[in-house]
């Protein structure tokens, strides 16, 4: 950066302060450290068994539908707040747009990891992440979306006999 300014010219700092971009981004920092707090005083092993709970209800409600593939360990203990899934064979952001229109978000798409899905076979997955500011109520808005995209797409619906 700068090291002193006169009307005519400036001298530069030495290296590597020379490059330094400006004000350091302290409200960030201050920021960081309240959120550091607040998680301190939740506790993490308690964050963690609230995530196991909703996440382990997710799947159950993912797993007792027809239709529906879970991508990710079978093991709640091996997995984070992320579930991916696909329903049937309804796209991706279709799915997406149900579950929207029922005022619950979740994500969509490749998630910017294409050679997985290549390798899955898919084009993408519909993700749902839980954390500590979710509640079991959320999961069965969830649960809401999901039957609503299958009844909308009349996913696992019979076929109609001519």
């Amino acid at each position: 950066m700068i090291q002193r300014v006169w009307a005519d010219r400036f001298t530069t700092n030495i290296l590597p302060h020379k490059f330094e971009a400006g004000t350091p981004n302290i409200a960030d920092v201050i920021a960081f450290g309240a959120a550091v707090d607040y998680l301190s005083a939740v506790g993490l092993p308690a964050i963690g068994r609230h995530e196991r709970e909703l996440v382990g209800r997710a799947l159950d409600v993912l797993r007792a539908e027809s239709h529906v593939e879970v991508y990710g360990p079978a093991d709640i203990a091996a997995r984070g707040g992320v579930v991916s899934f696909n329903v049937g064979n309804i796209h991706p952001h279709d799915v997406g747009q149900v579950f929207d229109s029922e005022g619950v978000e979740v994500r969509v798409g490749h998630h910017c990891c294409q050679p997985l899905m290549r390798a899955l076979g898919i084009s993408g997955t519909v993700r749902a992440s839980f954390y500590l500011y979710n509640t079991l109520d959320e999961v069965e808005a969830f649960a809401r979306g999901l039957r609503k995209t299958k009844s909308f797409f009349k996913v696992g619906a019979r076929e109609a006999k001519v």
